[in-house]
């Protein structure tokens, strides 16, 4: 006599699937207005997203604006989203992000978890004007050329950024020199709530150095030197006169927000 079929019983990987099948249909056809809602929120009032369409899991931003504590905000240009669903089964939202526009072009990936934000393969391009955003200092110089940036993984945390990124200048030009000045390297690290920054030149007539950090509270914090390179001739003396007298070794002092 065989014996009697097992009742079905649900259990957790079923609900397990069932909630998951629910967070993919919720994302699926909830309005890109939450995330609109949702960003200043988690940044503490520092990126906003303009004119949002689409879905939370599919869409786009007229711009994507950053506010800083004081002055007006900076658009970025047009953002676009779509979702990773295979970033669901870890318990994290994962979006491949794009933006372009205002000479600006960026992309790479978005981790969101409870508390934390991971940037993964981000790769980006901006004009070099956009230093003197970062500091008045920089401003003065009237930077040109391209800021061309790239990073591994950057994590944001409510007390602690961890992670590595470079920011090159490529083809550095300041409004006040004859020519380019040459490439430069700064090589950041998260560091608290800022980042710590190490400068250094790849190359050209004009050969910067130095180390600083940044913060929100306290923005660009720098001190390092300029130099002319050996045969540079003339072009880097007009930029190197904004910087002041030269010091006993020849090199010209930078300081910014100290």
């Amino acid at each position: 006599m065989s014996a009697a079929p097992q009742p079905f019983r649900l259990r957790w990987p079923h609900y397990g699937l069932a909630l998951l099948v629910y967070v993919v249909l919720l994302l699926a056809w909830a309005p890109a207005s939450l995330l609109a809602w949702a960003l200043p929120r988690m940044s503490q009032q520092a990126a906003w997203l303009d004119q949002v369409d689409g879905t939370v899991w599919r869409g786009s931003a007229a711009a994507l604006r950053l506010q800083p504590a004081t002055g007006a905000g900076q658009p970025l240009g047009r953002l676009r989203w779509r979702l990773q669903p295979l970033g669901l089964l870890g318990g994290h939202l994962v979006y491949r992000l794009s933006l372009d526009g205002a000479g600006i072009e960026a992309a790479g990936s978005v981790l969101v978890g409870p508390r934390r934000v991971a940037l993964q393969g981000l790769r980006g391009e901006a004009p070099a004007d956009w230093l003197g955003r970062l500091s008045p200092d920089l401003g003065i110089w009237r930077p040109q050329g391209r800021l061309l940036f790239e990073s591994e993984s950057l994590a944001f945390e409510p007390s602690a950024i961890t992670g590595r990124g470079k920011l090159r200048w490529v083809d550095a030009v300041a409004g006040h020199a004859r020519g380019r000045l040459g490439s430069y390297r700064a090589e950041l690290e998260g560091r608290d709530t800022g980042f710590s920054i190490d400068l250094s030149t790849d190359s050209g007539p004009l050969l910067l150095r130095g180390a600083g950090s940044w913060t929100p509270q306290r923005g660009l914090q720098f001190a390092g030197t300029a130099r002319a390179a050996a045969g540079a001739g003339a072009g880097p003396a007009n930029f190197l006169g904004l910087l002041g007298p030269a010091q006993a070794d020849g090199s010209r002092p930078i300081r910014i927000g100290r």
